[in-house]
């Protein structure tokens, strides 16, 4: 007798579980009609990054437009964040899934790694691997363009420098996408 709730209704709540332990981003799946285009970040990619609720992010985006990294933006630069590390942004959303050649109708996730103080954004699959919108460290150009003058403060703000576009980004499966940085 002595597992029971007396007097009072066992609460139906469930606790809310990280589907991920490592820093993610998620792009909302559009499921109908006029539907927010709402970016989240886990807590981990909130402890991560030094982000919190309220705080300013920015993307940007290499020459090429395979890499793209997010940053936490200083002043008023940037998308403001929600109290739970959300912002939404139509623009923003389109772009990037218009580039990266995503699919709306599911969630789109995105690990986030660290290379020379930059946090950029590699697209998690269902078979675990990692597809053209980030770093590859054998690629030759990846390293050439990951530099703070490449990336950009905001969609708007882009500072496009020359790149040699013979050698291209491959693309490399992974089990472990902590262990590619």
């Amino acid at each position: 007798m002595e597992n029971f709730t007396w007097d009072a209704v066992p609460s139906q709540r469930q606790s809310k579980t990280e589907k991920y332990a490592h820093a993610v981003m998620t792009m909302s799946a559009l499921t109908k009609p006029g539907a927010g285009r709402k970016f989240s970040f886990n807590k981990a990619a909130q402890e991560f990054m030094s982000i919190e609720g309220e705080n300013r992010i920015s993307f940007g985006f290499n020459a090429d437009r395979t890499i793209v990294a997010v940053r936490k933006a200083e002043g008023d630069n940037g998308f403001k964040l929600t109290k739970t590390c959300t912002f939404s942004d139509k623009k923003t959303f389109e772009f990037i899934s218009k580039t990266l050649e995503l699919s709306n109708d599911v969630e789109n996730e995105f690990s986030i790694n660290s290379k020379d103080g930059i946090f950029m954004l590699r697209q998690i699959t269902d078979e675990n691997t990692l597809t053209l919108d980030a770093h590859n460290e054998e690629s030759e150009v990846a390293e050439e363009t990951l530099s703070k003058e490449v990336v950009a403060d905001t969609i708007g703000n882009v500072n496009y420098p020359e790149v040699d576009t013979e050698n291209e980004v491959e693309i490399v499966p992974s089990e472990d996408v902590e262990s590619q940085w």
